[in-house]
């Protein structure tokens, strides 16, 4: 492994921001047969826990600066938030090429949630933001119709589930970026959030 690089915490910060850039998912608004309304890239797994229970699952993410969205459904990882705020996400590039410089991004941190219930002016917000009311829509529509719902009917079954569920939004405090290298070493970047003033503010 390659020596950690000494390099500013402003660099390092840089270079996870285009590693994200890179990685994140981002909204399609392009019509055709076979497009969700969203461009998919790198997933993210995210790892919650309760009560000494891990629980990870694979998402799509977007990110805001070193902030991190995820449009989450009701289940497990919800209900572990809500009762522990405290996770860790994972990021990486798929498939392995050795030929080639590879990165992966660690964090930890903590998730808060943003429901239609309790905040409906930021989730319509985002929901609008990242296309995931047109993509919900195309993933439940199939649902729908396997319920013999129509019209009307169908339109409620979908609002009505995307209205459960919650965005995840995660701040992170610790991030460690590490760079594989086609020589096989690798090298790390470590980030770690400060008490600054500055720092509150990117969070909020």
């Amino acid at each position: 492994m390659k020596n950690e690089k000494k390099i500013s915490k402003k660099a390092v910060r840089e270079k996870i921001l285009a590693f994200l850039d890179q990685s994140a998912a981002l909204p399609d608004t392009r019509k055709g047969k076979f497009r969700c309304g969203m461009k998919h890239r790198n997933a993210l797994v995210l790892a919650t826990s309760y009560e000494d229970v891990p629980r990870a699952t694979a998402l799509e993410f977007f990110h805001e600066g070193l902030i991190l969205y995820i449009l989450g459904v009701p289940g497990g990882k919800i209900a572990n938030i809500k009762r522990n705020k405290r996770v860790s996400a994972f990021v990486y590039e798929q498939p392995m090429d050795h030929s080639v410089l590879q990165k992966s991004l660690q964090v930890f941190g903590e998730a808060d949630l943003i429901t239609r219930r309790d905040r409906n002016r930021l989730f319509q917000r985002k929901l609008k933001q990242y296309n995931m009311d047109q993509v919900m829509t195309k993933l439940l529509e199939p649902i729908a119709r396997e319920k013999n719902l129509q019209g009307e009917a169908s339109r409620a079954f979908i609002k009505k589930f995307i209205d459960a569920c919650s965005f995840i939004r995660i701040t992170p405090q610790r991030m460690i970026l590490k760079e594989y290298y086609p020589d096989f070493s690798m090298a790390k970047f470590e980030w770690e959030k400060t008490k600054s003033r500055a720092t509150r503010r990117e969070s909020e």
